[in-house]
């Protein structure tokens, strides 16, 4: 009766693994679906407008879907960092600097790829002569926008209120203060990297729903550059020294954009410069000659009618001689040279 048992039993294990490997055999053997006999063919099932799609390949069904969604990343990015490559050599040509890296691009995408539904086809098949599955995986644009849109919308609204705060601002040098942190905004990771994802996205509905955004974005390079232009500057600076200070800030003033006048009333903005030289003298023991040294600091305050706009300071550190006078220039050089490496102007509206 056991033996009768035993052999039932190894009778139905292998009943069991013979429907089995049949079962597998018919599952592999299936045709592939229509979508994977060619890129065209995929193109087909997934339209460039409807779909963002990759195809995945891998060991199993779950390393292909991972792969399908490595690969919509990668293609994504590169979209991405490609856009804003355009608009930096754009800010170029027009003589400004832009403020994206590709790395910052990639850390954009990744983080916003969170964001959206990335499916995979339920016909994922194994391929034989590859030995390998593979599925597609794709986002549904308009599913992805419904999520996005907002997200850009309000980037948008807050460029807009900065744009037009800028053209309603009375004062000139605020005004091109208003009209700089407009731009810093546009040229923002968080601003370009929303463009340039919703472009990517939507191209259609961008085009239709941000149109004044982007007629803004298109008009602001030039309100900018006038807006600083009618905003010159007088530097009133007290203490120098062969005009090294003077001749520092009118070289980063010009690079800003703002003309410097030596016409006070005809100033939009008074820039006041103070220099403290720090002097003092060491009289080292066995030598005839002082040292003297240098512990300079330059600051500067930027007014208008407005009131005070924006304040810069910084510490320079030792420089020293044993003459004076070479001490006292190198000072000031030091100075300058601090002005050109750091002073801006940062913009807060």
């Amino acid at each position: 009766m056991k033996n009768m048992t035993g052999k039932t039993s190894a009778a139905a294990r292998l009943c069991i693994a013979a429907i089995a490997i049949i079962f597998l055999a018919s599952c592999t053997s299936a045709p592939p679906p229509s979508w994977a006999a060619s890129a065209a063919d995929m193109r087909q099932a997934f339209p460039d407008g409807e779909f963002i799609a990759q195809q995945g390949r891998g060991a199993t069904r779950a390393a292909a879907e991972v792969d399908g969604t490595a690969a919509i990343a990668r293609f994504m990015n590169s979209e991405v960092v490609s856009r804003i490559a355009l608009l930096e050599q754009a800010w170029e040509q027009n003589g400004e600097s832009g403020s994206r890296s590709e790395i910052e691009a990639e850390i954009f995408v990744q983080a916003q790829m969170r964001l959206f539904a990335v499916r995979h086809t339920p016909d994922a098949f194994f391929d034989s002569r590859h030995r390998e599955w593979v599925t597609v995986a794709y986002i549904n644009r308009a599913e992805a926008w419904q999520v996005y849109g907002p997200r850009f919308r309000q980037q948008a609204e807050t460029f807009a209120r900065l744009f037009e705060a800028a053209g309603g601002e009375s004062d000139p040098f605020r005004r091109a203060l208003r009209y700089t942190a407009a731009q810093d905004f546009a040229r923002s990771p968080d601003f370009q990297g929303a463009r340039s994802m919703g472009q990517l996205l939507e191209p259609a509905r961008m085009d239709a729903e941000f149109a004044q955004t982007q007629a803004m974005l298109a008009a602001l390079p030039q309100r900018a550059a006038n807006a600083r232009m009618n905003a010159p500057v007088f530097l009133d600076i007290p203490q120098d020294h062969e005009s090294i200070v003077r001749g520092a800030f009118s070289r980063r003033f010009a690079a800003l954009g703002f003309p410097v006048t030596n016409d006070r009333n005809a100033a939009a903005a008074v820039s006041l410069v103070t220099v403290t030289e720090g002097r003092q003298v060491n009289q080292i023991l066995g030598f005839s000659n002082p040292t003297v040294l240098y512990y300079p600091e330059v600051s500067a305050e930027i007014s208008s009618p407005a009131g005070a706009l924006f304040k810069f300071s910084a510490n320079v550190g030792r420089q020293t001689a044993l003459n004076q006078d070479l001490a006292r220039r190198r000072a000031y050089q030091a100075i300058a040279d601090v002005v050109s490496e750091r002073f801006t102007l940062e913009t807060s509206f």
